[in-house]
């Protein structure tokens, strides 16, 4: 675990000029209603999963390939694929079903990732605007230290880019908290004494005493001093030591995120979930390997779980009562298998929602025989030929409604919301 810079360490860089720039928002404990104080996990499985191995029992439908030793099965109201590869699928929706709300057949109108991507985050296809993540954390009414903190993966911003904090793909986030980031052979740094940071350090905490009162720039200022010993309180709990060598796991990451939530740092978070062994989800060929990625997958949700399960909430109570965890892939796979016993790119996914506020036990859309979204009533989650088809601007008006964010014009399924 990585060990933090000490407070007056920090302090005295920033009167050096060093640490110029920095403000972070004031840890608050967050109050209001259960929506307002809904944390959002974002798990993006990026590269395009194959819908069919878990969330789309098309079985008989003659533009669909379905698995050979596939079948049908229902779980606490939940349909899916089940096979005896993916044990943990089986298990996760028998153990939590009742907690979980899978929505099928989401448009995304494109085929390369990076544009898929923004679409299904943001709901927009132009090159604007702010990802779900950041919305909801720019919209708080409770400022964070850490408001959308991104340990990997794509976040999209424009009006709340402020809010984003990155860990950084090789602990850049913690090297500047350590100073270690200072510590570069064609920029050394001779740190102060113990006994001048110590001098400062009192210095700063006078004059923020002090002035918090005269001026605005003043009360920023003494803002910011509170900000910075709230947050190395938290310091040494937080692993900020980026990815390791090697295959990665979505636990590390989670881990790390679920410590920002328990100790009231951060409403949202986003990781990127690369599959078994990091090898992706964009399976042109080899298709089995799409079976891996999702035992592997449901395995780590079922630990993460259990792992919110365990904590307190600065609220009182459990963290479990406070997330909601969001799965989703920016694209599905092509209904049909090519030559090469792969799929290409779709244009129509799933997403899985989990926990805090989420009506589970349900399917909401579905694919039609030919692997097309269907319709859908937004209110009873029933799939229906005269509803509107499901599209990512309707999926992340759920998540604003379910955070307490106003969603615009855009028509949130009410059916996911309890």
């Amino acid at each position: 675990m990585r060990t933090l810079l000490p407070r007056r360490s920090f302090l005295t860089l920033a009167a050096a000029g060093l640490g110029a720039g920095v403000c972070l928002p004031r840890l608050v404990r967050a109050g209001g209603t259960d929506a307002a104080r809904r944390r959002f996990l974002f798990i993006h499985c990026f590269g395009g999963w194959d819908t069919t191995y878990v969330f789309q029992p098309n079985f008989g439908a003659s533009g669909v390939d379905m698995e050979a030793d596939a079948v049908e099965a229902e779980a606490s109201g939940i349909r899916f694929v089940d096979s005896p590869n993916r044990p943990f699928v089986r298990a996760f929706f028998e153990t939590y079903g009742d907690r979980t709300c899978v929505i099928n057949g989401i448009e995304v109108p494109s085929v390369t990732h990076e544009r898929c991507s923004r679409i299904m985050l943001t709901g927009t296809t132009d090159g604007a605007g702010d990802d779900w993540g950041a919305t909801l954390a720019g919209r708080s009414t409770s400022p964070l230290l850490l408001p959308y903190l991104v340990t990997s993966g794509t976040a999209f911003t424009d009006a709340y880019t402020d809010r984003v904090v990155r860990v950084g793909s090789h602990g850049q986030l913690g090297d500047l908290l350590d100073g270690n980031a200072l510590l570069r052979q064609d920029r050394p740094v001779q740190m102060p004494s113990a006994a001048t940071a110590s001098r400062v350090d009192a210095w700063l905490a006078d004059r923020a005493g002090i002035l918090s009162g005269t001026s605005p720039m003043a009360a920023k200022f003494a803002r910011t001093h509170a900000d910075h010993v709230d947050f190395q309180a938290w310091g040494d709990t937080l692993a900020l030591g980026g990815a390791p060598a090697g295959c990665t796991t979505l636990i590390g990451d989670a881990t790390t995120v679920l410590d920002a939530f328990e100790a009231g740092l951060a409403r949202t978070a986003l990781v990127e979930y690369l599959g078994w062994c990091s090898e992706g989800w964009d399976t042109h060929s080899s298709n089995a390997r799409q079976g891996q990625n999702y035992d592997e997958l449901f395995d780590f949700l079922a630990r993460i779980v259990a792992d919110l399960e365990s904590r307190p909430s600065i609220t009182g109570g459990s963290l479990a009562d406070e997330v909601t965890i969001v799965v989703l892939s920016e694209m599905g796979r092509s209904p049909l298998l090519h030559g090469g016993d792969g799929r290409d790119h779709w244009t129509f996914t799933s997403a899985m929602l989990f926990g805090a506020g989420v009506r589970g036990g349900q399917v909401i859309g579905g694919f039609d025989d030919g692997g097309y979204g269907l319709g859908a009533d937004f209110a009873t989650g029933d799939a229906t030929e005269d509803g509107a088809v499901i599209q990512a601007a309707n999926f992340g008006a759920t998540l604003l409604a379910l955070g307490d964010v106003d969603p615009g014009e855009n028509a949130p399924l009410t059916a996911a919301i309890a």
